[in-house]
């Protein structure tokens, strides 16, 4: 039956991502056993034991530009507290669409786990905590939109990343949602397999893709299967400046409804005494999004303190 299919691709996704697990930890093992790997100092990455006790220690020690170029990296073992907000202007045929907005806050610790003494292989484990101040939901029954609140479901990722001494950079992992049951909540428990490969360039340009897949395994019987794709691309600039597009792409494979954003963000590293961060500004132009309701453009503001990565620290004592 089509149920039965169904509950079969999402045993396969579970296999998938444990599969994904396996491979990356085996890759970690077999890395580490090779003690003369690494040997080459690569100045656009962390991959010196010395280099690895500042970025863990005193990240402040180093210049913004330096924090700029390692920020930019999916596996750096720099610790940061992600604060973002997202205002979202929304659109579509339904009377009203074209009134609303959302307002979303969304918190991420990074505290990387790295599993060798030269900071090229780590262990992720990022959840992040998002708090909807306004989210506009139809109301059929009245024909009108109302405000939702409340603490959206949870995300989190783990993921095993490993940087080489050409610069490329691999990470693969599982991803899920928890969720929260209140207003703003899907109701489920989601899970799927990531992978993520990013390359820096001798002209201090950059280039990622981040495909991604999630399922529901769990919670209100409904069904869930999207895919996304993160496009990620851009310059390292002089004085701590990056300019850079992160375009999030999503396909709900059950609505059969593409979401295609175009992203611009330019990002710079200051520092406030002994306190590094980086603050981001970006702008989303949504090319695709649902014809009744979705989003039309959307504003991103980000600040990221980089602190010492004190939880590593307090384990490796």
């Amino acid at each position: 039956t089509l149920k039965g299919k169904y509950e079969m691709s999402k045993i396969r996704s579970l296999s998938l991502s444990i599969g994904l697990l396996a491979l990356a930890g085996a890759v970690s093992a077999q890395d580490a056993s090779y003690p003369d790997h690494n040997k080459i100092d690569n100045e656009d990455q962390i991959d010196r034991p010395d280099e690895l006790a500042q970025a863990s220690t005193t990240p402040h020690e180093k210049s913004a530009a330096e924090l700029s170029k390692e920020l930019t990296s999916p596996n750096t073992p720099l610790a940061t507290l992600n604060l973002k907000q997202i205002y979202t202007k929304f659109d579509g045929d339904l009377p009203g669409a074209g009134d609303q907005s959302s307002l979303t806050t969304l918190f991420q610790p990074v505290f990387p786990f790295p599993l060798d003494d030269s900071g090229t292989t780590n262990l992720f484990v990022r959840p992040a905590f998002t708090y909807v101040t306004r989210q506009p939901v139809f109301n059929p029954d009245t024909g009108s939109f109302e405000n939702k609140s409340g603490w959206a479901d949870v995300g989190f990722d783990v993921a095993f990343g490993r940087t080489y001494d050409s610069g490329l950079q691999l990470i693969a992992g599982i991803q899920g949602t928890i969720p929260t049951n209140t207003d703003v909540s899907g109701g489920q428990w989601r899970l799927g397999p990531e992978f993520a490969a990013f390359k820096i360039f001798e002209n201090k340009s950059f280039l990622a893709v981040f495909p991604q897949h999630q399922w529901d395994v769990g919670g209100d019987d409904y069904d869930y299967s999207t895919t996304g794709l993160e496009l990620f691309g851009g310059f390292i600039l002089d004085d701590g400046w990056t300019v850079f597009t992160d375009s999030k792409w999503f396909y709900d494979w059950e609505a059969d409804q593409a979401t295609l954003p175009i992203n611009l963000t330019v990002s710079k590293v200051v520092k406030f005494g002994r306190l590094p961060l980086k603050i981001d500004a970006g702008v989303d132009y949504f090319a695709e999004s649902n014809d009744d309701f979705g989003q039309d453009w959307a504003i991103t503001i980000k600040i990221a303190p980089v602190v010492p990565n004190f939880i590593n620290n307090w384990f490796s004592r």
